[in-house]
């Protein structure tokens, strides 16, 4: 028995690539409909990623990923970091534990948020994550106000 099932996980896993952009059971299109049922202009942006613009900012919704995450991900392209930074980073982090900023390999600003949805997520459980999303961009942005020029 045990053997019938290791074939059938590793077929299930081969055809993998083949399959369209899912968070553990749940397509892009889906997250899509989902979001702008919820007053938001969602784009499709790449085959497993969503462009969703709030107010100045996109969020990009990954619902695709090797282990089957949904990312949340914005660019805070009008904050410049001074010589504080990276200790304003480094804080910030600290003190967010759902969450992440970081400055990426083109030296842009990034705010991202993962969830683990291998074992399951719901269209609900999206929906509450970006909306947590959205409170972690304003949390950002009022500590980043708040320490003055870093």
């Amino acid at each position: 028995m045990f053997k019938g099932i290791g074939i059938i996980a590793a077929g299930a896993l081969a055809l993998a690539p083949l399959a369209p952009a899912l968070a553990a059971g749940i397509s892009k299109s889906q997250i899509a409909q989902s979001l702008s049922d919820k007053g938001y202009s969602v784009q499709d942006f790449k085959a497993n990623m969503l462009a969703v613009t709030v107010g100045e900012y996109v969020v990009l919704v990954g619902v695709d990923g090797a282990d089957a995450d949904v990312s949340y991900i914005t660019y805070l392209n009008g904050i410049r970091l001074g010589e504080g930074g990276h200790k304003f980073l480094s804080r910030f982090n600290s003190e967010v534990k759902f969450g992440r900023a970081y400055i990426d390999r083109d030296g842009d600003l990034a705010l991202q948020m993962d969830r683990n949805s291998s074992g399951g997520v719901t269209l609900k459980n999206v929906e509450s994550d970006f909306e947590v999303f959205l409170l972690l961009i304003s949390k950002f942005l009022s500590d980043y106000q708040a320490q003055g020029s870093v």
